[in-house]
């Protein structure tokens, strides 16, 4: 049950509600999507899919003065008795900027969920709140995110979450990035993860590669202690048009 090491929780991933495409103020509402390939779903470090590829996709409501709400699916693998074979994240928020852009303020809400687990015991499904900030200098840009679930998956207790990440545009196309984080679960080892890789794109397709790791032994990974290790991530993403209005 990766799960239950994992959060303690879900973020859209290479997909995440704080990630997707937003629409500048005053370009108006917009619904923007994508379907994503993935070679392994990675929630800070640890596999959700098994070391498997994994589809995914998402929709994203954008509004003008910064309200949004978007749906996140994606197959996961836990190897649980219950099969659960895929995640949904509902999710809603807030853009706040502040110096005409170059800097923001996200403040969000996500409930994740696993419809079709049958898994006996308590539920996997958990409820998410976030404040991420970010500030843009030049072709640099530096966030940092916090996070807190009540109550993780399956009873694992509360989970806090401190994580910080650099952008770098080496042009327009090709960005690099490298990010360390760390979560705090109540029942559960507290870790550190990192990610080192960068994204090119062309067109309406953006191909993601990482280098993923996190501070878990074997003994500490749960069920299948392979999910813990290294891991190179690449990710396929196709941008739907979008729909503008």
């Amino acid at each position: 049950m990766h799960r239950i090491v994992k959060t303690a929780g879900a973020a859209l991933a290479a997909s995440g509600s704080l990630l997707a495409p937003v629409a500048h103020a005053g370009d108006g509402s917009g619904i923007f999507s994508a379907i994503q390939l993935t070679t392994d779903y990675r929630y800070h470090g640890i596999s959700n899919s098994d070391r498997h590829p994994a589809v995914q996709g998402y929709v994203h409501y954008y509004r003008p003065d910064g309200w949004y709400a978007g749906l996140f699916a994606t197959q996961v693998d836990f190897n649980d008795p219950g099969k659960t074979s895929y995640e949904l994240d509902y999710y809603a928020g807030k853009n706040i900027p502040f110096e005409g852009g170059k800097s923001e303020l996200k403040l969000e809400a996500m409930y994740t969920a696993y419809p079709d687990n049958k898994t006996f015991g308590p539920t996997y499904d958990f409820l998410q709140v976030k404040a991420q900030a970010r500030r843009t200098m030049g072709k640099l840009t530096l966030t940092g995110l916090t996070s807190f679930v009540p109550e993780g998956s399956y009873r694992s207790g509360q989970i806090w979450r401190l994580e910080s990440e650099a952008v770098y545009a080496v042009a327009p196309n090709l960005r690099l990035k490298a990010g360390v984080g760390r979560q705090w679960t109540g029942h559960r080892p507290e870790r550190n993860y990192w990610v080192l890789g960068g994204a090119v794109t062309w067109k309406t397709l953006t191909l993601d590669v990482s280098y993923q790791d996190t501070n878990l032994s074997r003994a500490e990974c749960g069920f299948s202690p392979d999910v813990c290790g290294p891991a190179v991530v690449g990710t396929l993403t196709v941008s739907l048009p979008p729909v503008m209005f």
